[in-house]
Formats: structure tokens, sequence, C-alpha cells
């Protein structure tokens, strides 16, 4: 079985049709987000730069961001529906239980299986609220460029900043989902 069929494979048990299309629309409008945001350009007066390259950067990274703002929100609710807000934020009941039986199986050397406020599931919170804080950071930013408040430079760096979360999650979230695909297909018995 190939990384590719084994990697939809996985997603498919886990995922609606409609959930599995968002997460890997997200997941490309975020990575183009990333490569965008390298080619942005503005003047000293918050103008779009004249260079060609920074004007396309910069106008891809705005119009791919406005889209990015109901897809996730789209998203966010859809996963939301599908499995309950307590199955990714148990900690916000007090339902701690699941966690910590996946933290003492992690003590022992050994990878959780994921399951409902378990610590994958509170992981994918965390990222959910990591995409929702960049979004809108992002579209408030977007706002404040276009009204100009004088503190619309502040807004885009804590924008920057929120985004440093988006990418730290993207890596450890690639991360964990190869080391659970590899280790169900290829050390099923760990």
């Amino acid at each position: 079985m190939n990384v590719l069929s084994s990697t939809m494979s996985y997603f498919r048990e886990r995922q609606t049709p409609l959930v599995l299309s968002f997460h890997i629309a997200v997941l490309l409008m975020v990575i183009s987000q990333i490569i965008f945001s390298n080619f942005m350009g503005f003047t000293r007066a918050g103008e779009v730069a004249s260079q060609l390259p920074e004007r396309v950067g910069t106008w891809l990274h705005i119009g791919t961001g406005l889209l990015l703002v109901p897809v996730s929100l789209i998203f966010l609710f859809a996963v939301i529906k599908q499995r309950g807000l307590k199955y990714y934020f148990p900690y916000l009941v007090g339902d701690l239980e699941p966690l910590k039986a996946d933290i003492q199986t992690l003590l022992k050397f050994k990878l959780p299986a994921p399951g409902p406020a378990g610590l994958a599931a509170v992981m994918h919170g965390l990222g959910l609220g990591a995409l929702l804080l960049v979004v809108l950071s992002g579209f408030t930013w977007f706002l404040c460029w276009n009204f100009l408040p004088s503190w619309a430079y502040q807004v885009k760096e804590v924008h920057g900043l929120l985004t440093g979360l988006i990418e730290a999650y993207l890596v450890g979230h690639a991360a964990m989902g190869i080391l659970h695909i590899y280790l169900r297909y290829r050390a099923p018995s760990l």
C-alpha cells in the first residue's frame, strides 16, 4: 500500500467526506498563505509595493486569506458538529481523565490511540483554536489596513506572531499524523 492511499484511507476512517474536504482545503490554503506571505510588500505609507512580485504576493495572500475566513469557519463548525465540543476541548468541562490516560501511555513509550478527549483530540482542538486566531487576526488586520486606525500596525504584528502558532502546529500535526499512519501500517503492535 503506498503512502498516499494509506494516508487517505486513514483520513476516511476518521472524517466525514465534508470534513475531509475542508481539512484538505484548509491545509492547502494555509500552506499557500505561508508561501505568499514571503512575497508581500508594503510601502511606509501602508500601500502595496509597486514591484510586480511583491504586488502579486500581497494580493494573493490577501485574497486567499479572505477566502480562508469562511472556509475555516465552515471547517470548524463541521468538525464540532461531527464530534462535539467536548471531544476537542474536554478541559472546558473538567474531563481530564482520557488526557491523563494518554499521557500515562506516552510515559510507557507507547503511542496512545486517538479518541475522544484524549491527547490527539486535545491537540486537534488547539490547532482549531490556532487556526481561528490566525484567520480572525488576519481579517482584523485587513480591516485595519483599509480603515487605517492608529493601531493597524500592532494588529499586523499580532497576526504575524499568531501565524507562528499555526506554522508550529502544521509541522507538529503533520509529523504526528505521519507517525500514526506509519505505525498503524508498519508496526501495528505498538
